[in-house]
């Protein structure tokens, strides 16, 4: 997978780049010193029509956002281009990917593969390290964490969504409406640390799902 470091581009280039991203979009803004420390962990991605772009069960440090074209994916893993099976699910420009596993220090819960039938596929990839500990804000810090969990959080949600009204009569459908939520004061530790639960609860939930339809 070709990958261009963000310093070779150029500012215009950027911002073009990152203009439909809220993460980002709302750190240009708001926190251009936050969004230093993540450009210089940043690498912009351009995978070839069918090549895969994360690997079930593999673990690596670098999450994605989906700049442009469509992934296709496979809860099972089991991808081979020349048998052409049909993915279960398409992520579309916009949405992040890759981060679930790394906020539950996990290995990857899907292979993703660049759509040979959509357009040109570009992602936007960051390294994590920046993030340390949940409660470590010495780099990257509480105002930031708290976009990405929730995000992570608000997709694996959307996500398990799908499988449920794809499966409304399956056994793990009802199991959604258990998942912690938060009534707390928002914008504090405890919302990212109800957050850091809720997004392990999903993935096991996630986990169970892709062993059903696999």
């Amino acid at each position: 997978m070709k990958a261009t470091p963000v310093s070779t581009l150029s500012a215009d280039t950027l911002d073009n780049l990152l203009s439909g991203i809220p993460f980002y979009k709302d750190l240009m803004f708001n926190d251009p010193d936050q969004m230093k420390v993540l450009l210089k962990h940043s690498q912009l991605f351009e995978p070839e029509p069918g090549e895969v772009v994360i690997k079930k069960d593999a673990r690596d440090k670098t999450f994605y956002f989906l700049l442009s074209g469509q992934l296709a994916v496979y809860p099972d893993g089991k991808y081979e281009p020349r048998k052409k099976k049909e993915a279960l699910i398409y992520l579309s420009a916009g949405q992040i990917l890759g981060a679930l596993a790394l906020l539950c220090d996990a290995p990857r819960t899907a292979t993703l593969v660049a759509d040979p039938k959509s357009g040109r596929v570009q992602l936007f990839g960051a390294d994590f390290t920046p993030f340390g500990a949940l409660t470590d804000f010495s780099q990257i810090s509480l105002p930031t964490k708290l976009v990405l969990w929730r995000m992570v959080m608000n997709n694996t949600r959307w996500k398990l969504g799908v499988y449920k009204m794809q499966n409304p009569d399956h056994p793990l459908a009802p199991a959604l409406q258990n998942i912690e939520t938060f009534s707390g004061e928002k914008g504090t530790t405890d919302e990212l640390q109800s957050l850091e639960r809720q997004i392990h609860q999903l993935t096991e939930l996630m986990q169970k799902w892709n062993e059903a339809l696999g």
